[in-house]
């Protein structure tokens, strides 16, 4: 039997793995294939990949240890490959699980619980000088001082129940490591890579403002938007309200 079908055959019957169950009932495998994660000719399943990837997250194993400790994990560069595949959209991957996610919970939901969208700033330290997308003066309110990293502005879901990340973008400032011309992969210009190579330059509003456009289109519904000081202007919120 292959390890594909031994691995899920394993899950089904033998293991009533929690994951597994909670994957199928938001429908993974349908959502992969709207997000463009389709096996090629050769190759596993990216379903596959994508629960060895819950597993180290879960188990908070570091890739070599779970390939090290695991006799059923795949060779290091069948995640490398994956990682790196330009054809995939982890956005809308990102995105449509949430939706699902979220649908599975509304019954939950009390009157009188807030349902909130965040749009929220992450500083992510990053040493290397040549890590495409940082920058070399990035203000850190940890640190309270600028530092070599990536700026990423997320648009997060949050209820009296759960929290879930929907979409995010990075955003490189006047002090970036590299430009975008600068970039070693070279992107066919109609791939989701490309796309998000593009977004990199634009303003945080408008990363803001997309996020929270693709959201409410994929049906999800909240009661307020909290932001921080930074996009509380008055541009911000008339277009965040014509939304």
């Amino acid at each position: 039997m292959e390890l594909a079908n031994y691995i899920e055959t394993a899950m089904k019957s033998i293991l009533k793995n929690p994951i597994y169950e909670v994957l199928s009932e938001i429908k993974i495998t349908k959502i992969l294939k709207q997000s463009n994660f389709v096996k090629r000719e050769v190759g596993y399943p990216p379903f596959q990949i994508i629960l060895h990837f819950l597993y180290m997250l879960i188990m908070q194993k570091r890739q070599s240890t779970f390939i090290k400790n695991s006799d059923k994990a795949y060779g290091k560069d069948v995640y490398y490959r994956f990682i790196k595949e330009k054809r995939y959209n982890w956005r809308k991957l990102l995105l449509l699980s949430a939706t699902e996610i979220l649908k599975k919970i509304k019954p939950l939901h009390k009157n009188g619980e807030y349902r909130l969208l965040i749009i929220d700033d992450t500083v992510e330290p990053k040493r290397g000088k040549f890590i495409e997308g940082t920058c070399k003066y990035i203000w850190s309110n940890k640190e309270h001082r600028s530092i070599n990293a990536l700026n990423i502005v997320s648009l997060n879901y949050a209820d009296s129940h759960s929290t879930f990340q929907l979409d995010f973008s990075i955003k490189m400032n006047d002090s970036k490591r590299k430009s975008t011309s600068e970039f070693t992969a070279k992107l066919h210009h109609r791939s989701n890579a490309y796309q998000r190579k593009s977004e990199i330059i634009k303003g945080k509003n408008m990363l803001a403002l997309e996020m929270l456009e693709r959201a409410l289109d994929n049906g999800i519904d909240a009661d307020y938007l909290l932001v921080d000081s930074w996009y509380a202007k008055p541009n911000f919120i008339k277009e965040a309200n014509t939304l």
